[in-house]
């Protein structure tokens, strides 16, 4: 193991960071046990080949390549067939071989590693989680820009996170715990283990991730190729904090008809996007839920703005699209405001936060 190696747990999942990882020693996995399964990213090239090539100095090794899920070839891929006597699953990659790495583990009831390629989600951590997570700094410090972009959107993202938490305390009367938001990380590889630390506390989709979906799907659907997940996040989290902001600031009596949840659960089908967007945990349409809640929220409304002014959600932006070679110039020409707003009015619908409830007060209506 290199000098510099740090280790740690973040839950029942060792985290190493360090440079020049000895995988062979950090797997922990027996030779004579069995098969080790790699699934790799299809991008990593050179890298990828390099390192199953020593992994077979050691390993029965059988390698799947995996298509990241902006690739055209995505949408035809078959699940590897991995073979019952595999006793482990080592990824290399980020979400989509996590994912489909994760999904074998569980058919086959083994262990799954991961060597983390770029901090573009906060999914690793969710569902069957890996014995282990590797960084290794080389290979983090060179993944595409926009994967660090991504994964700086789902950090600047956190307040609105810990926003719809408190809501969910106040308002809701839920038991949530109170969601840590990070300051500042002083590299990829902090911002990779922030990201970790946040999917392990991570148990429902947030507004934000509800939008950020629907707008990868609207993308997908007007023939465009989708940004991150976690790029349409951080745009869905600065407006939604906007939004809020305002629907607070403004009290009235609501006298307008609710939002109309058949014709958006249209929109959604139309989007291909109903198997990504959750079902509603709490019904805004039951009459004396929806007074119960306004008249809560009415006693909650200064501490939700106290909440929402203390976010420099100006200062993170601009942080974020200085990430891009073009300064965020990609927004003039990939997104318009209607695209922003109608997926504002669809995530509404989904949301069992503030949004669903500003979609049931009818304010979102022709958004």
């Amino acid at each position: 193991m290199a000098a510099c190696t740090r280790e740690r747990y973040i839950g029942a999942t060792r985290v190493v960071v360090g440079e020049n990882l000895d995988f062979e020693e950090l797997l922990g996995f027996v030779p004579e046990d069995g098969a080790l399964a790699v699934f790799f990213d299809s991008k990593l090239g050179e890298y990828a080949d390099d390192l199953i090539g020593r992994l077979k100095r050691t390993y029965r090794v059988y390698a799947y390549p995996i298509p990241s899920a902006r690739s055209a070839l995505r949408a035809s891929f078959n699940k590897p067939e991995v073979p019952e006597f595999a006793r482990h699953i080592f990824a290399i990659g980020a979400g989509s071989c996590a994912e489909a790495a994760k999904r074998a583990a569980e058919e086959l009831k083994i262990e799954w590693s991961l060597l983390l390629s770029a901090p573009s989600t906060d999914k690793i951590l969710q569902g069957k989680l890996p014995k282990s997570v590797f960084i290794e700094r080389n290979l983090m410090i060179n993944c595409p820009f926009e994967c660090k972009a991504a994964g700086y959107g789902i950090l600047f993202s956190e307040p609105l996170v810990a926003f719809e938490g408190l809501f969910a305390n106040k308002v809701l009367a839920e038991n949530e715990k109170e969601f840590e938001v990070h300051g500042e990380v002083g590299d990829v590889c902090e911002l990779a283990v922030a990201l970790l630390v946040s999917s392990s506390c991570t148990k429902h989709a947030d507004s934000a991730e509800i939008m950020a979906r629907l707008l990868y799907m609207r993308a997908a659907k007007q023939g465009k190729r989708p940004r991150l997940t976690g790029e349409y996040k951080f745009l869905a989290s600065s407006l939604l904090m906007s939004f809020y902001s305002s629907f607070l600031g403004s009290p009235a009596i609501d006298v307008m008809p609710p939002s109309d949840l058949a014709v958006a659960a249209d929109v959604v089908g139309y989007l291909n996007a109903r198997d990504i967007i959750p079902s509603k945990k709490v019904d805004f349409f039951d009459r004396n839920a929806y007074f119960r809640i306004s008249y809560i929220l009415g006693e909650y409304r200064l501490d939700l703005l106290d909440r929402l002014s203390s976010a420099d959600m100006k200062s993170a932006g601009r942080y974020w699209r200085r990430l891009y070679p073009d300064a965020g110039y990609w927004l003039k020409t990939e997104l318009t405001s209607r695209d922003m707003l109608s997926c504002l009015s669809l995530a509404g619908a989904f949301s069992d936060s503030l949004l669903g409830y500003a979609f049931a007060s009818g304010v979102l209506t022709d958004v």
